[in-house]
């Protein structure tokens, strides 16, 4: 996300002035502060929202309603007919061949239900056939024909189709997952029309997706400052004590459903496990003395899973003695200041430590600090190192011995194609110190290519991820900006200039060069350019440049995550033969109400904070202690492998600092910044606050 400016001069002023009419030293003001978070922003700004979504109407939070039931997943891989080495088996149907697979399905009441299967099969489920219309990917089942426990899947072929379906061998499935070691083999052959059956070699990909709501899930709230009615404006404070607090919840809740609400406390505005309050239910919230944070925590369970209740909004209210500030403080005015606000990701995101012997010895190998050296700027050096990687080796589609996820494994084969250019990059900018992750996608319409693996990487310079396509050695800008995009900005543009913000039905697809979209609000960065440029190839520039505009992207609409960056130190689960298809089951998926869904994938997320989350910023406060010219001020911090943070005051230069220090004034402009560094040295963005001080 870009760094947001709090706004806080009219707001300062007014608190301020507030505290000194209504307070004195010796009579604190006691009043009782109400607050109300929408609830889409509870969603999106809190610290997570694990098994819920917010509903169709915007209005509320229910529980997930995703189960995916398959048996192939950490194992499937790919039968297109160039690999060599470890493709998948396939088995025809087609004449009397039949496939049966049966799917254990713990409860099938469900809103609704898809099985995914190749096209041009016929279906019947627990002896019943499901009319299918031709070509249907994502074929609707009846759930009445579904039953607690094993259920019989049968594929037969259509007069005018001879489908191969494929499926995962076994070691590839325990490999990934070696809990399932032991399962119950599920896939069956026919060859007689299906009067006898034989296990299959391994699992088939027939995978059924029940739209249900899962048993339980809970969402956390952003901090909530119970002293003030605008937890936004965050930068000098008066000193308050919280006397209690309650929180009123306004939900939904059918029969069998219910929402439990607790609460936790704390002393500084980033929650802190070592400094912060246990949960606490809601009725009962202790507030102990110095704590004025607050997150509260709404758990939804359902024993019915087509029934979900809904969280509207929660109501806080905290009856607060305010002090009056200390009398020096009128002589302290704020000018500016840049408080960050931290986003949090949902998924358990695995970070690779850029200090892991693996880490460190890539980065001594292939000397990249030599690569990214006289780099003038952070964009700069990412893209002296996005480019080296792009040059070197040639695009080669790896038809056998497929690489493992280990740039020096890649960089010494010297072969691959886009999955391993986004590895090998992905690794190098991570043992430099700045994390960057693996994410792919396509769009069947596309008129710039297919599927596509790419990068995207932490800007600390930008606040936000940073999208790269790294075989080909380019990014996108807003050229009126100068900020770059990343995968779901350009998504978000697709649906916007090719579907005109509407659904992106088949039908409505771009369907060639004639439907390509330009516009000012997009510009290409190649090689080692930071700026705007034209790429090297007469090709590239007649396809990517039309009356000096550059296109808009078109391959992003469906984009999925892999949820960690660790496969150095943690080598497993990995997808099969990555690229070659996307049939892995665990990837994260982008979806919104504008994008198909693909049914055959489990984990969804239409939260923005899943996807583009923050890291190494710092927010903040600051409070007017009884010393004259004294400020107490308190950081926090989101920042994987953290080492320390650090301050700036006057011309001192930046010092390494505890998350509380003291903030001593000097009569006339004071400045105090603040950031992090990692523990390779990389410092984040600078939050600041400036003050005049007339003692």
């Amino acid at each position: 996300m870009p760094w947001r400016m709090v706004a806080i001069l009219a707001a300062l002023a007014a608190m301020w002035s507030a505290a000194r009419t209504t307070a004195t030293a010796e009579e604190p003001s006691r009043t009782t502060v109400r607050q109300t978070l929408a609830i889409g922003r509870a969603f999106e700004e809190g610290l997570g929202a694990v098994g819920v979504r917010m509903n169709d109407t915007g209005d509320g939070i229910v529980l997930y309603d995703h189960a995916l039931v398959e048996d192939d997943g950490p194992g499937i891989s790919s039968d297109v007919e160039w690999l060599i080495t470890d493709r998948a088996p396939t088995t025809a149907v087609t004449g009397d061949v039949r496939i049966k697979k049966v799917l254990h399905v713990e409860r099938p009441e469900a809103l609704a239900a898809r099985l995914y299967v190749e096209r041009g099969v016929s279906i019947e489920v627990n002896g019943s056939h499901v009319e299918t219309p031709a070509g249907t990917l994502f074929p609707v089942i009846p759930v009445g024909l579904l039953r607690a426990g094993d259920n019989e899947i049968v594929l037969s072929a259509t007069p005018d189709a001879s489908p191969s379906i494929k499926m995962a061998k076994p070691e590839d499935i325990y490999r990934n997952a070696p809990e399932r070691r032991g399962t119950p083999r599920r896939s069956f052959t026919s060859t007689d029309g299906g009067k006898t059956w034989k296990p299959a070699e391994g699992e088939y990909m027939v995978r059924l997706h029940l739209v249900q709501y899962t048993t339980s899930g809970h969402v956390i709230s952003p901090t909530i400052d119970l002293a003030r009615e605008d937890s936004k404006a965050t930068a000098l404070l008066v000193p308050a004590a919280v006397a209690a607090v309650r929180l009123k919840p306004r939900t939904t809740t059918p029969d069998g459903t219910a929402v439990t609400l607790e609460a936790r406390t704390g002393p500084c505005p980033v929650y802190d496990r070592a400094r912060w309050s246990l949960w606490q239910p809601a009725d009962k919230v202790a507030v102990p003395e110095g704590h004025r944070y607050l997150q509260w925590r709404a758990s939804l369970t359902s024993k019915r899973p087509t029934e979900t209740p809904v969280l509207h909004e929660v109501a806080v209210e905290a009856d607060v003695a305010a002090a009056a500030p200390p009398a020096w403080a009128s002589h302290v005015s704020v000018s500016d200041a840049r408080n960050a606000e931290i986003r949090y990701t949902s998924i358990p995101f695995e970070y690779e430590d850029p200090n892991h012997p693996r880490m460190v010895a890539l980065r001594k190998k292939y000397k990249l600090d030599e690569v990214v050296a006289g780099a003038t700027s952070e964009m700069d050096k990412m893209v002296r190192l996005r480019d080296w990687v792009a040059h070197q080796w040639r695009f080669t589609a790896p038809k056998e011995n497929y690489p493992a996820w280990d740039a020096d494994e890649i960089l010494s084969r010297k072969y691959g194609f886009c999955v391993q250019y986004a590895i090998v990059f992905m690794q190098c900018a991570t043992a430099l110190g700045h994390q960057a992750r693996f994410v792919f996608g396509n769009h069947s319409g596309a008129v710039d290519g297919g599927g596509h693996e790419v990068c995207e990487w932490w800007s600390n310079d930008y606040g936000k991820w940073v999208f790269f396509d790294v075989n080909q050695s380019w990014h996108h800008i807003n050229p009126k900006t100068g900020e770059p995009y990343n995968l779901l900005e350009i998504h978000d543009a697709i649906i916007r200039h090719y579907y005109g913000g509407e659904f992106a039905a088949w039908n409505k697809r771009p369907q060639g060069q004639s439907d390509v979209k330009y516009s000012p609000d997009f510009a290409a960065c190649y090689g080692r350019s930071v700026v705007p440029n034209e790429p090297a190839s007469p090709r590239m520039k007649t396809w990517h440049l039309k009356d000096g505009l550059y296109r808009v992207p078109s391959r992003w609409l469906n984009l999925r995550y892999m949820p960690r960056n660790n496969f150095l130190s943690k080598p497993l689960p990995v997808p099969m033969l990555q690229g070659c298809h996307w049939d892995y089951s665990d990837y994260i998926i982008w979806t919104d109400a504008q994008t198909p869904k693909e049914w055959l994938y489990r984990n969804f997320t239409g939260r923005r904070s899943d996807i583009a989350w923050t890291i190494q910023q710092v927010r903040f406060d600051a409070t007017c202690t009884a010393t004259a010219g004294a400020v107490a001020v308190q950081m926090g911090t989101s920042t994987p492998y953290l080492d320390t943070f650090l301050i700036k005051t006057g011309d001192d230069g930046w010092k390494a600092s505890e998350p509380t220090f003291t903030w001593t004034l000097t009569p006339g402009l004071n400045r105090l910044e603040m950031r992090t560094r990692n523990t390779s040295g990389i410092q984040g963005p600078v939050s600041f606050v400036e003050v005049e001080y007339k003692p």
